[in-house]
């Protein structure tokens, strides 16, 4: 499969009867960058997802992977060309192992007939063996191994959230759509989420859109970080220039002074015109 893809979004418009959910958005992420977007509730981050991912249509303008329009792409025609996207909850079978839930993602992929498994034919055996290294080899990379035969229902929301990572990396993602990962999670098992999610894209070398509430982990993470308000793009660019941008502080950083002391303290030079520094 090819390297990481370049994802360009172009004028796009999203309604929902009167409401214009996203309106006349434009915005770039290159091969192998992580772009974070940030935005109240309501700004439009994951309808822009829904949108890439093919759940929701747009009214207008485009979504385009490496140059090619997605608009007659179906969900599953996307994540066949590595377009990839996780959800604010974990849908794991609730009963099924670690070890299983993994397995079950690589049996998705690799189909094998039902006959040929069962007489143990040498390329159904060739094609189960190829499935168990690469489950272990993510069980190995997320640091899963303790909890390999444990029941999913049974792990904490974080490392349920982890057994969802590893899933994604089975799924070899050229851009990955990432939305709201650390949502639900204790505030310990999210600090732990930043090297953990600069492994996910080392090991799948993939083009990562993040929508996250956690500004310090988006701050930290990503390259670009891109700020929505009411369906608008307001601010985007580096997360030192997005920090003291007064466009960004009036529409999401500066409902929070304690997230925005908690991404890191302003020098005098960075402090946003009468704003006074965190």
């Amino acid at each position: 499969m090819k390297g990481p893809a370049r994802l360009e979004v172009q004028d796009l418009v999203v309604s929902f009867g009167g409401l214009r959910a996203v309106d006349t958005v434009s915005m770039t992420v290159d091969p192998g960058e992580i772009v974070g977007l940030i935005g109240s509730n309501g700004s439009g981050k994951t309808t822009l997802l829904d949108v890439v991912s093919g759940l929701v249509p747009a009214l207008s303008g485009a979504a385009l992977v490496d140059g090619e329009d997605l608009a007659d792409y179906l969900p599953e025609e996307r994540a066949a060309i590595g377009v990839v996207r996780s959800f604010q909850e974990c849908r794991l079978f609730p009963e099924l192992s670690v070890e299983d839930t993994l397995l079950l993602t690589e049996d998705a992929r690799k189909t094998t007939d039902v006959l040929s498994a069962t007489m143990q034919l040498p390329w159904a055996r060739r094609v189960e063996k190829a499935k168990r290294r690469a489950v272990d080899g993510v069980i190995a990379s997320f640091g899963l191994e303790r909890f390999r035969y444990h029941q999913t229902r049974q792990l904490s929301t974080g490392t349920r959230r982890v057994v969802d990572l590893a899933s994604i990396v089975l799924a070899h993602p050229r851009l990955l759509l990432l939305d709201e990962p650390t949502a639900g999670i204790a505030q310990r098992e999210a600090e732990a989420f930043v090297p953990l999610l600069r492994r996910l894209q080392e090991v799948t070398g993939a083009t990562i859109l993040i929508v996250e509430h956690d500004v310090p982990l988006v701050f930290d993470l990503c390259s670009t970080v891109v700020v929505m308000q009411t369906g608008r793009l307001v601010a985007s660019g580096p997360p030192e220039v997005v920090k003291r941008d007064q466009r960004a502080l009036d529409a999401y950083l500066g409902a929070s002074e304690e997230a925005l002391r908690a991404s890191g303290p302003l020098s005098d030079q960075d402090q946003a015109p009468g704003r006074a520094g965190p």
